[in-house]
């Protein structure tokens, strides 16, 4: 019989293998056409009013991002008045669940989901909004020139699949590469988080 010790040891590490299974599946989950066209809706939906419920907590699998950089710092305390968002301001979302095989624009077979929600997004909640970017963007590793030629067919595979197996107007997207030019903020340029699929709203 085993000594008690070492069943304990390798009880406790198959739990610890269980539980980072469970966490890495959740941190690569799709997020749900809702949180897509949540994230992607124009600034003039959903302005706060009294008596709202407080929103729902940020998805992690769903990054909502600003095109626009950060107001300067006023110290200064000034009126507040109602405005409308400046016109370079666009909702975007940043869907990491997007994924291509390594050095390529061939979509992985885990990124479905995601680009189906997207597509539902896009066909539904989304319907009244006509244009879209979709953007590619790399780590800095390797030649710039590879890299933003890379990103542009990473972006053009997603418009691809939009287009043709979701049936989203193709006059309603355009792709872009950005290659290694804008990397994630406080990040280094070659972090593997720099690869990434954005999707802005250009009307919102």
């Amino acid at each position: 019989m085993r000594p008690l010790p070492i069943i304990i040891s390798a009880a406790l590490g198959f739990a610890f293998i269980a539980a980072a299974g469970v966490a890495s599946a959740q941190s690569t989950a799709a997020p749900s056409e809702s949180d897509i066209g949540q994230a992607l809706a124009p600034k003039s939906r959903g302005l706060p009013t009294m008596g709202t419920l407080p929103p729902a907590p940020p998805n992690p699998s769903i990054e909502s991002t600003s095109t626009a950089p950060p107001p300067p710092h006023n110290p200064k305390p000034k009126q507040i008045t109602p405005a409308s968002a400046p016109a370079d301001v666009h909702p975007s979302a940043t869907l990491r669940s997007i994924q291509f095989q390594f050095g390529s624009a061939q979509l992985t077979p885990d990124s479905i989901d995601t680009l189906k929600n997207l597509g539902n997004a896009l066909n539904h909640e989304l319907a009244d909004q006509p244009h879209f970017r979709i953007e590619g963007h790399t780590d800095a590793y390797g030649e710039a020139s590879l890299n933003d030629k890379l990103s542009k067919e990473r972006a053009d595979a997603v418009k691809d699949y939009l287009v043709k197996e979701m049936g989203v107007a193709d006059g309603r997207l355009e792709a872009v590469g950005k290659g290694s030019s804008e990397p994630v903020p406080n990040s280094s340029p070659y972090s593997g988080v720099n690869r990434r699929v954005v999707v802005v709203n250009l009307e919102g």
